[in-house]
């Protein structure tokens, strides 16, 4: 039996990038073996995790991200990690809709992995701060990175860990009771959207 069901998994690359920019917030997972000194051999896995707010290149399929330095992922630079970008999710009652038996829980998320590269010249960090910014301050007062002297930003950018995930494999798994007859589904829809729930948009 393979898990997520097959009708849980979403390969639309268009749907996929949709939900990294509006829920930007990614979990990284970087797993380590650790050393038996006895053996002098690993015998088990450390895994490391952490939340980062990620910009993406659709071209390239390449995140952005900065860091504090003290952070896991700088040891992990030339490595692959796994990570999750969580969309909205919502629970379901069968008190609000007839259409099913038990309790469940909808959601949507992307998974992707992906190589770290550190990104050590000025002129990229700048790009990076330049794009996140475009991405995430509001488009009608934006703040400007002109704003900081060039003296400070050149010790704020040495003084962070700015790297790029190259993309190797990216999947979706979206749970959207697609087990449930066509009726269950509308019902669901209607009531998320009579909620205004942010998962309504993906029962359309």
């Amino acid at each position: 039996m393979s898990y997520p069901p097959k009708d849980y998994v979403e390969s639309n690359q268009v749907k996929l990038f949709n939900l990294i920019e509006r829920y930007p917030l990614a979990t990284l997972f970087c797993q380590s073996p650790s050393v038996n000194h006895d053996m002098g051999f690993g015998t088990e896995t450390n895994t490391y995790s952490c939340h980062m707010p990620l910009t993406l290149c659709r071209q390239s399929l390449t995140l952005y991200g900065h860091a504090n330095p003290t952070n896991p992922l700088k040891k992990f630079k030339g490595k692959q990690i796994h990570g999750v970008f969580h969309g909205p999710d919502t629970y379901l009652s069968p008190a609000q809709v007839q259409g099913i038996k038990l309790p469940t829980w909808d959601y949507a998320t992307v998974h992707f992995q992906a190589t770290l590269h550190e990104i050590e010249e000025f002129d990229k960090q700048i790009e990076v701060l330049h794009y996140m910014l475009t991405a995430f301050e509001t488009k009608s007062q934006p703040w400007q990175l002109n704003t900081v002297p060039e003296k400070q930003l050149i010790a704020m950018c040495k003084s962070l860990l700015f790297f790029e995930l190259k993309v190797t494999h990216i999947t979706g798994q979206f749970k959207l009771s697609q087990n449930k007859p066509a009726e269950t589904r509308s019902e669901i829809a209607n009531l998320l959207s009579a909620s205004k729930s942010e998962m309504s948009a993906y029962y359309q």
